[in-house]
């Protein structure tokens, strides 16, 4: 008898398919990409690094800004900051005591000074200027981690980057039952790989900012306002199912 060709084996071999992740068929997540867009035009909030024109710089210093930080009390501060110190030349020149000043009202202001500094220092000398948009260049700047290189590229320069903090884990473990772990999110490999197929291949940045404003409305740690969200039709959570509860529970 005779034996297929290696070629022959290969041109039939079919691509496995997808793992489910706790209850999220197919279907369930195109439904969450439909619904969340939808609420996401019509809620959207109004950020200084939504606004049109802003620079991948300005998105970037945001990004650095806003991690452990509501967006709400970023907003006014990075204002400031980007109408006096516009760029990377700008900023690196500038005083740590100066910019300090600026970020008290966020805290730690003397260490993000410091970081935002050696930040835009390296903007310099290693990228001539320029904010890079590859995630891999991005995440060795000092303080961007795995979150903000991702929203940077998405955001800055509308790259098809999944974004996941804290409130964006939180709906996806709500809605499809997706257990808690103790890993952390940046090493949560799974959680990563599912926010990657659950992203909007059309709109990703508009997916990014319609999760992140649900996470940090609606569907927030303690007392979510289910009555609310766009998503109660399809969230395990909200239906009550024993597997979601430990999710909800746990925030």
């Amino acid at each position: 008898m005779k034996t297929p060709s290696k070629q022959s084996s290969r041109r039939h071999r079919r691509t496995p398919p997808e793992v489910q992740v706790g209850s999220a068929t197919p279907e369930r997540i195109a439904r969450l990409r439909r619904l969340l867009l939808g609420w996401g035009q019509a809620n959207r909030r109004d950020f200084y690094w939504r606004e049109p024109g802003v620079t991948p710089f300005g998105i970037l210093v945001t990004e650095v800004l806003v991690a452990r930080t509501r967006a709400e009390s970023v907003d006014p501060v990075v204002r400031r900051l980007m109408q006096r110190f516009p760029s990377p030349a700008r900023l690196a020149a500038a005083r740590h005591t100066v910019i300090a000043r600026i970020l008290r009202p966020l805290g730690l202001h003397r260490t993000r000074a410091r970081l935002l500094v050696r930040c835009a220092k390296m903007i310099l000398s290693e990228h001539s200027g320029i904010v890079p948009s590859s995630v891999d260049h991005l995440i060795t700047l000092p303080y961007v981690g795995r979150y903000a290189a991702n929203a940077v590229a998405s955001v800055a320069f509308e790259q098809r980057r999944a974004v996941l903090d804290a409130n964006v884990a939180r709906i996806y473990r709500r809605v499809f039952s997706i257990p808690v772990t103790g890993e952390r999110l940046t090493v949560a490999e799974g959680l990563w790989e599912f926010a990657d197929r659950a992203l909007s291949k059309s709109r990703p940045r508009d997916f990014n900012w319609a999760i992140l404003d649900l996470g940090g409305m609606v569907c927030t740690p303690r007392s979510p306002a289910c009555a609310g969200c766009p998503l109660a039709v399809i969230c395990d959570a909200k239906r009550g199912l024993a597997s979601a509860a430990s999710s909800l529970a746990a925030g």
